[in-house]
């Protein structure tokens, strides 16, 4: 009984290394946080690297400030229009409720919302 409960354990942690690994894989935008420095009181300044697959379709990330506490203290939809280059690094600037020591990279996708316009300069990181 016991030989067989462990080898349903083991079954099931394969299929779940499998599974996140089929998952990473299937991502075609990534991105990672670099840097960040305080503008003003108000503002932020990160740096992200966005590695994208499809040059071609526009794409999107959401990016966070965080203070001492991990709180969320900022955020931002940062939109990237087709083209440029498969690794880029962008410099967002973030508004903020209170200095922020951190940021993070919330997510990315190239399945844009119905709001985003990726011509549009609303969106602009810069």
């Amino acid at each position: 009984m016991v030989a067989l409960i462990a080898i349903g354990l083991v079954v099931v942690l394969l299929y779940s290394v499998f599974d996140y690994f089929k998952k990473q894989e299937s991502r075609t935008v990534t991105a990672d946080f670099i840097s960040l420095e305080a503008v003003d009181d108000n503002t932020t300044r990160m740096w992200i690297d966005v590695s994208r697959r499809d040059l071609e379709a526009p794409s999107y990330c959401i990016v966070t400030a965080v203070n001492y506490a991990h709180a969320e203290v900022g955020r931002r939809e940062v939109v990237l229009p087709a083209g440029g280059q498969e690794l880029e690094r962008v410099v967002v600037e973030l508004p903020v409720r209170e200095p922020a020591v951190s940021g993070r990279v919330y997510g990315c996708s190239d399945n844009l919302p119905f709001y985003m316009d990726p011509t549009s300069t609303f969106y602009d990181a810069r």
